[in-house]
């Protein structure tokens, strides 16, 4: 029997930071986020005398002769998900990306929870998705100290449109419920385009925990404005006032800027700034920042123009649609 399990990616529209500790834990943090229809897969199958683990992104394999494995520096994320589940068996697990590492949109989260999805259903464990995602996130920021915050792995388990919330005591994640017509203006209005570079995450999240440490009171107001944004962005929706709610991510991005230096350079600056002037209302890297894709929110008529002028630069649009589905496992 093989098992294969799919988490989605998500673009976040606003208030990213806020969900990272400590800020989280002491003050509360929201973000407002959506799922897309590309995922990272896992396809498992129990069994055996051997662990064995591959990576079709990464091109590589590995093989054991025991369950409990070393973390090395070789497809630490994969091994850090199989050794939760303590497995008395052998077994083969194999994961394939549909973004590459570096793109902002949560891939490595998405990957984790993907996993955990297969191991959930393969070991009937019938986890639910908040138990998915605080595992994911266990897995990333406390067994293998990776720098970062709640929403990728939430986003990836819960799928959807969703306003999160992110205390020391929890997670709250509540769906954004809109008309089918406001659904589709907010999905015709929203553009991806990859800058041509990788972001490094772990290097922005140092930055940004290093500020926050030496200047915390100035970088707390960065952050509580943020969180209002996510706020404003959600109300916005709810009002179906689309201008409004692009004109609010270009003001996030204004705020996300001051977390680092690290998050934008002249190039991005450059492309943001002619996007916005073709007829974008706001737009913001995804992720941590420095690279991988960048969001632009276009006027209501202006989505052709800002695609030329984004084309001219050789940024080329990616197609995707939002995806209401979090993660998913089934037996084959």
């Amino acid at each position: 029997m093989i098992v294969r399990s799919r988490a989605p990616f998500r673009i976040s529209f606003g208030g990213g930071g806020t969900d990272v500790p400590p800020y989280c834990w002491d003050y509360g943090g929201a973000v407002l986020n959506v799922t897309i229809n590309r995922y990272a897969y896992s396809s498992l199958v129990l069994g055996g005398d051997k662990a064995v683990i591959s990576s079709v992104d990464l091109n590589k394999q590995l093989e054991y002769s025991t369950s409990r494995l070393p973390y090395d520096g070789q497809l630490d994320l994969i091994k850090a998900v199989v050794n939760q589940f303590r497995l008395d068996t052998g077994f083969k697990v194999e994961t394939f990306s549909e973004m590459q590492p570096g793109s902002g949109m949560g891939t490595s989260s998405s990957l984790a929870v993907s996993l955990i999805g297969a191991f959930s259903e393969a070991l009937g464990l019938k986890m639910k998705k908040h138990e998915v995602a605080m595992l994911a996130y266990h897995v990333e920021r406390v067994v293998l100290g990776q720098l970062g915050g709640y929403q990728d792995q939430f986003a990836a388990a819960y799928g959807g449109l969703n306003m999160m919330e992110f205390f020391k005591e929890g997670v709250r994640v509540t769906p954004v419920v809109l008309k089918d017509e406001v659904l589709e203006e907010l999905q015709y209005r929203t553009l991806l385009f990859y800058t041509g570079k990788a972001h490094f995450s772990p290097e922005i999240h140092s930055d940004m925990k290093k500020k926050y440490e030496e200047e915390k009171e100035k970088e707390k107001l960065v952050r509580d404005e943020l969180k209002r944004i996510a706020y404003e962005l959600h109300k916005a929706l709810i009002k179906e006032d689309l201008d409004s709610f692009g004109s609010l991510i270009n003001e996030n991005w204004e705020f996300k800027k001051k977390m680092s230096e690290k998050i934008s350079d002249e190039a991005i600056d450059r492309a943001y700034d002619t996007l916005i002037n073709a007829g974008g209302l706001g737009g913001k890297i995804q992720g941590a920042g420095g690279g991988g894709f960048l969001l632009m929110f276009t006027k209501k008529d202006k989505r052709g123009e800002v695609i030329k002028e984004a084309m001219k630069m050789n940024l080329e649009p990616f197609s995707f649609r939002f995806e209401m589905e979090g993660v998913k496992a089934w037996r084959i």
